[in-house]
């Protein structure tokens, strides 16, 4: 059979069928086409953004408006924004000094909660006149010697010595939060258990430390956690239910010593302390120098022969509750305020003395409540990057913190002649380039802009800060604003020493100082821009003892209760028993001092508060 023709008509709709075909193949080929133009189009512009920004951070020319990306700190939407150069000093100090006796020593009231761990297998001491078992809730000491300068001075004591089996999930509160006083110390627990702070308490809200364990383990047993760990002279934990923390008792030691003497009459009088009641044994003096003793072991690397940081506690910087978080704004601006009593002095030398809690509102109260139940949680620590912020916090301290040290001293060496001023400038231009050596490169068009995005950058260069979550963005921004100080400062120490010395940069001096005439003028200014900024970061106030104290001493610092104040109350400026000082006795009674077993039996001694104080004892 003969296939079909087409007639006229049906050859032209063919034909129209098969154009419009193709018309709609170019159509969706137009289509994909664009889009894959599109595609290329958006990667250029991210990769030109990405180009822009890498540009603007490392290469950007002298005087051009490029800067360094803005500090990317979220807080809570309701909240107005803080200038975070305020309050990321303090953040940096805090994070640095914990679990370091001496930091939170100075710097006593303090302003972190941080989550961790007590490991198993850590020895807990106890002690009391009790020789029977403790009932299921006690605070224990780390240190033995802790246990018996607390209670193993009194006529009959017996040592308990507990052991944990797991570990124990607690909270830290940092600063000398096992100090009892008015002012301060305590704030951040009245927060979170009493939700305010009280300018004036009451004595029961200050020294019933029994009501306090009892407030927060009903806390504990909300949140899931073991207990809490405190610090005064040497640390502390609070186990709240010791068959469910599953602590176990090692042994039960009766240190009692003999034929205890109720009281001495034959001791010398001191009118600045109470007759001693009850406490006749020997070794009561000698158990409070060894109580300092053990405190001295954590320093954390100050005091010249002071040991580490407490290193039986593990912390978790991703659960973190800092009061100097940005999304407090009852308290931004508010942490100088209400300083009871000398306003220069009270309460240490640090960078943040004197800070409270005081103008704490509600809604901040509940908001840090609610962050503490978010970091007991058993997921809180999915959102946590792995960065040992710690040892970066430390890291920094060490590379900036010795030079920055020494450049101030240098800064007040004898500068009346020209030779002298040169000398100046000579080791200025050493300390800046050492610091700087890793980040500066001469042959660049732009060696400033380079060194400081390197050395600002180089420990979160390869961290994403919307990949964190909001302990860890604090974090992060105070190493980034730090770091940014810190490095444009040695910067300009560099680049103006350089030109006057070595001028490798090709550059002439007096930078910045152009109605400045005088070599001891420049000198002068970057010696007040020294000033301004080892106070801004604290370390103005740096301070160790006078010398490298001897094998038979001691660098005491203000360690409540062990508190060396001869010819003061025991209690000394903690124990709410400070007679109006002048500020020379009262700089004198913060200053770290080498001193000695017969030093410290006249001078030393319990500062508990005033119904718990020693008497002096003489050597024996």
């Amino acid at each position: 059979m003969s296939p079909p023709t087409l007639t006229r008509e049906g050859t032209r709709n063919h034909i129209q069928l098969l154009v419009l075909e193709v018309v709609i193949q170019l159509l969706v080929l137009g289509v994909v086409i664009q889009l894959l133009v599109l595609g290329v189009v958006i990667q250029l512009l991210v990769l030109g953004v990405f180009i822009f920004e890498t540009a603007s951070l490392l290469w950007a020319p002298h005087g051009s408006s490029w800067s360094l990306p803005p500090l990317r700190i979220e807080v809570e939407p309701s909240h107005a924004a803080t200038d975070f150069s305020a309050v990321a000093p303090f953040i940096f100090d805090s994070v640095h000094g914990l679990l370091k006796q001496w930091p939170n020593s100075y710097a006593p009231n303090g302003h972190s909660i941080v989550a961790g761990t007590v490991p198993a297998n850590t020895a807990l001491y106890h002690a009391s006149a009790q020789s029977s078992r403790l009932s299921k809730t006690a605070f224990f000491a780390f240190d033995a010697e802790m246990s018996v300068g607390i209670y193993g001075g009194a006529g009959q004591s017996s040592l308990h010595v507990y052991g944990t089996t797991r570990p124990l999930n607690v909270i830290y509160f940092d600063g000398q939060s096992a100090t009892l006083t008015p002012a301060g110390t305590l704030d951040s627990q009245m927060v979170v258990l009493q939700g305010n702070v009280p300018l004036y308490p009451s004595y029961n809200l200050v020294y019933d430390d029994h009501q306090r364990a009892l407030d927060f383990c009903r806390l504990a047993a909300d949140l899931g956690i073991d207990g809490m760990v405190r610090m005064n002279a040497g640390f502390e934990v609070l186990v709240c239910d010791f068959d469910a923390s599953q602590v176990r008792e090692l042994f039960i030691t009766n240190n009692s010593v003999p034929n205890p003497e109720a009281e001495n009459k034959s001791l010398p009088h001191d009118p600045n302390r109470q007759p001693p009641r009850g406490y006749g044994n020997v070794f009561a003096e000698q158990g409070s120098f060894e109580w300092l003793r053990s405190a001295t072991w954590h320093y954390g690397g100050y005091g010249g022969n002071g040991g580490l940081a407490e290193p039986r506690i593990k912390l978790d910087l991703c659960r973190m509750v800092s009061f100097y978080d940005p999304a407090l704004p009852s308290l931004a601006g508010a942490h100088h305020g209400g300083v009871v009593g000398n306003q220069t002095y009270e309460n240490g030398w640090g960078l943040r003395r004197g800070h409270r809690l005081l103008e704490i509102d509600e809604d901040d109260v509940e908001l840090v409540r609610t962050w503490l139940k978010d970091m007991a949680s058993p997921s809180s620590g999915a959102r946590c990057s792995g960065v040992d912020w710690h040892a970066i916090f430390t890291a920094i301290q060490d590379q900036h913190g010795t030079r920055a040290r020494e450049i101030a001293a240098v800064f007040e060496w004898d500068r009346g002649t020209e030779e002298e001023q040169n000398a100046i400038i000579t080791r200025v231009h050493e300390l800046s380039h050492a610091v700087l050596s890793v980040y500066v490169e001469y042959s660049s068009k732009t060696p400033k802009e380079v060194a400081i995005a390197r050395c600002s950058s180089v420990y979160t260069m390869l961290v994403d800060p919307s990949t964190l979550g909001r302990p860890e963005r604090l974090l992060y921004g105070a190493v980034e604003t730090v770091l940014k100080k810190l490095c444009s400062w040695e910067w300009d120490l560099f680049e103006w020493s350089e030109g006057h010395t070595s001028n490798y940069l090709g550059k002439k001096s007096k930078y910045g100082i152009t109605a400045r005439e005088t070599l001891l003028d420049e000198i002068n200014e970057y010696r007040r821009r020294t000033t301004e900024v080892l106070t801004w970061m604290g370390w103005d106030t740096w301070t160790q003892c006078e010398r490298q104290c001897g094998p038979t001493e001691l660098c005491a610092i203000p360690t409540w209760p062990v508190v060396y104040a001869p010819g003061l109350p025991q209690g000394g400026i903690y124990a709410g028993s400070n007679p109006r000082l002048t500020d020379e006795e009262t700089r004198e009674f913060w200053r770290p001092k080498c001193v000695n077993r017969t030093d410290f039996d006249r001078g030393g001694g319990r500062g508990r508060e005033p119904n718990h104080q020693l008497p002096d004892v003489p050597p024996y």
